[in-house]
């Protein structure tokens, strides 16, 4: 599935670099040929989208073993330049390490965020743009994990984030008593996704994508390990003063526009 994710991204690629040529500089609707429209307000303002990739893992077990992701958004444009997106995907992310750990691990992890989306083609563009459109965006989010890591040669278990007496730590706080009941079987962690996304305008009510998306964790557990120990990273005696872990995925996304024309 890798391999198809990965020809899928680069035919898009291919497709995209054709079309910005191609529809580089449209007629517009002002009735002067090229010249931005002055009305600045998105015809289409509401959007639905699905998005499908691979993920990259940065941290203590950061030799990449790339899993894959899937999402779901709902946005709304204020104008051409600026949106907003509520935002859900699912997915799990990979990596080992021999030297020292000898172990690779699988993490299993839902998210929520919300996004802020700009346009950066419709921003700086002198004249009306084309199909092909280059944004970027930034938020804030949670995430929702339970991490496992395994030993190399006989797939032991070795490390873990959750198990029945793990308890919930307090929110954004990196040192803290666990609180609430035990038996948690996800953690919860503050995070900050940020990233770059080129749209094609395939119809006049969807959009081809490309979209690569960073993530900074509030955590360095995501690998099932924080720093260079073997214990599992479990409560408040996880944290570790390594940084904290971070991870991304290069997607290809569907979206579908829609709301009453003005």
């Amino acid at each position: 599935m890798r391999k198809y994710c990965l020809l899928i991204v680069m035919l898009l690629y291919t497709v995209f670099s054709k079309a910005q040529t191609r529809f580089r500089n449209q007629a517009s609707p002002n009735g002067i040929s090229q010249k931005k429209n002055y009305n600045r307000k998105e015809y289409l303002p509401y959007s639905i989208g699905f998005r499908t990739g691979l993920t990259q893992f940065f941290g203590e077990l950061g030799d990449q073993d790339m899993q894959s992701m899937a999402g779901l958004s709902v946005g709304r444009s204020f104008n051409k330049n600026l949106a907003l997106h509520l935002e859900y995907s699912s997915g799990k992310a990979g990596g080992e390490k021999t030297d020292f750990f000898n172990s690779y691990f699988i993490n299993e992890y839902n998210t929520l965020e919300l996004t802020a989306k700009w346009n950066v083609t419709e921003q700086f563009n002198r004249l009306e743009p084309g199909n092909v459109n280059l944004n970027v965006f930034a938020g804030l989010g949670l995430i929702f994990f339970s991490a496992n890591a395994f030993d190399i040669d006989s797939n032991e278990l070795l490390r873990f984030t959750n198990s029945k007496l793990s308890a919930r730590n307090p929110l954004f706080l990196r040192w803290g008593t666990p609180k609430g009941p035990a038996g948690i079987k996800k953690t919860r962690e503050g995070m900050i996704p940020v990233g770059t996304s080129l749209d094609y305008r395939l119809l006049e009510h969807w959009k081809l994508g490309i979209e690569y998306r960073f993530y900074f964790v509030r955590t360095d557990k995501m690998d099932a390990t924080s720093g260079r120990r073997l214990i599992n990273p479990e409560e408040s005696d996880s944290y570790s003063d390594t940084p904290n872990d971070k991870f991304s995925f290069l997607a290809v996304s569907l979206t579908y526009r829609f709301g009453a024309k003005k």
